[in-house]
């Protein structure tokens, strides 16, 4: 039996560009995107993003991705983490413990360069407990609440922001400003504005006020805001933002609270803090 030896590494920016192929087919393998969202990630969020790989006999078989992000511990210090996305092997290298071994190696490596916890969103149930077994715990910062749209709903008409730069200037505002129930992860500024257009790839959109906004996806099938933050009632956002839109008639939307359904995981590398497990990330499309 021919044992082949696995490689796992942090790919260098210098390596970036000629390991780009091999990563684009990982993704497209694993996550089936569209030739136009691959392209967006690759040439949007990908270069400012910490890449690690498994390799086997000079073969890129298994990749995942960091994203910088930042958490207030329970002393309200604000810590260095990550967000975990992205992780994916090709089917024919599966079953053989290559992704455990390659995020547990990403996590030790991020833990020297002064990452205190990392963050991610399983694509579904299944995943927790995978997940679980390497350190992971639940969130429990969001809730997903359906609800009816009132179409002669009379309440006052709430102005929108409908310049893009002033409206995404305003999303990274209300981010880092507007008064939750829950912590929000923050992110680069830049990170947040990747998002935003990642999302408008796939009929997404957001929809901003002085003191609210929304990620929007919609198909004939739903309608979902993926992140929602206001400091305004929900209903009364909702209501007044979708009057007009005949089509729209419910909307599933995650908002941030104290909830006992969980949604997403953490992972605290480092023991010494300790940070809340009621955490709003936002900022995912699964």
């Amino acid at each position: 039996m021919i044992v082949m030896e696995r490689q796992y590494r942090k790919v260098p920016d210098c390596e970036k560009q000629a390991l780009r192929p091999q990563l684009e087919n990982i993704w497209k393998k694993c996550f089936f995107d569209t030739d136009e969202g691959t392209k967006f990630v690759f040439e949007n969020i990908y270069p400012d993003s910490r890449c690690y790989c498994c390799f086997i006999d000079d073969i890129c078989c298994a990749s995942l991705y960091l994203i910088d992000g930042e958490i207030e511990d329970k002393n309200g210090i604000s810590q260095r983490v990550h967000y975990l996305f992205g992780a994916a092997t090709l089917p024919e290298y599966r079953k053989g413990g290559i992704m455990s071994s390659l995020i547990e190696y990403a996590l030790m490596d991020s833990f020297k360069e002064g990452h205190k916890a990392s963050v991610l969103l399983p694509a579904n149930e299944g995943l927790y407990s995978y997940y679980g077994k390497l350190g992971y715990v639940p969130l429990y910062g969001t809730e997903i609440r359906d609800y009816e749209l009132l179409k002669n709903h009379k309440s006052e008409k709430i102005p929108l922001i409908y310049d893009e730069k002033e409206k995404t200037d305003n999303i990274i505002k209300l981010r880092k400003t507007a008064k939750q129930p829950v912590q929000v992860m923050q992110f680069p500024d830049k990170t947040v504005k990747n998002a935003l257009g990642y999302n408008s790839i796939y009929n997404g959109f957001s929809v901003s006020g002085e003191d609210f906004y929304m990620t929007v996806q919609s198909s004939s099938k739903e309608t979902v805001a993926t992140e929602f933050i206001s400091e305004k009632p929900v209903e009364e956002v909702l209501n007044s933002v979708f009057s007009e839109f005949d089509d729209i008639k419910k909307i599933t939307v995650r908002v941030p609270c104290c909830s006992e359904n969980k949604f997403g995981m953490i992972n605290v590398l480092d023991k010494s803090v300790e940070f809340s497990h009621t955490i709003y990330i936002g900022l995912t499309k699964d």
